[in-house]
């Protein structure tokens, strides 16, 4: 009988430390250059001006149109419904996540600031938002450093 309590205690020690382990990024998190996941498209152009191209069309994963606001070539949003729901910093261009990661940031500084992945999927290291899995951050890593950063809607 006294076998097993060891056992027992190891795995809950496992489970408990899988589960401390586990990114954690709350909604809250989902910002980068100050713009918040679900802000206005007056509000990004309070902040950035006027982009340098706005595109809409219709997008069958969200049911309906989707506009596009891009910002040179390497910052982009796309609203729906005239909130932000999907952000994309393809450069080194300034632009940080609220944890100050961006593009050219290492992959160690974004495990630090947001723990393990949920999930990695080739050169992508996902994390999941705590609230709602379908939102969340996605780091592409090349040679060990950000190479792209989507925020918002996963797709």
């Amino acid at each position: 009988m006294k076998k097993w309590i060891p056992s027992l205690a190891a795995g809950a020690v496992l489970t408990m430390s899988a589960t401390i382990c586990a990114a954690a990024v709350p909604s809250s998190a989902l910002v980068a250059g100050g713009i918040e996941y679900g802000a206005s498209a007056d509000y990004v152009r309070q902040v950035y001006g006027t982009p340098t191209e706005v595109e809409t069309k219709h997008h069958t994963l969200w049911n309906g149109e989707v506009t596009e606001y891009e910002y040179g070539d390497s910052f982009e949003l796309k609203f729906v419904d005239g909130y932000a729901r999907h952000i994309e910093i393809s450069r080194h261009n300034g632009i940080k996540t609220a944890a100050g990661i961006e593009v050219g940031s290492t992959l160690d500084a974004v495990k630090a600031a947001y723990g393990e992945p949920d999930k990695i999927r080739g050169d992508k290291y996902i994390y999941y938002c705590d609230e709602d899995k379908s939102i969340g951050l996605v780091f592409e890593i090349e040679n060990n450093r950000v190479d792209e950063i989507e925020m918002g809607y996963l797709d």
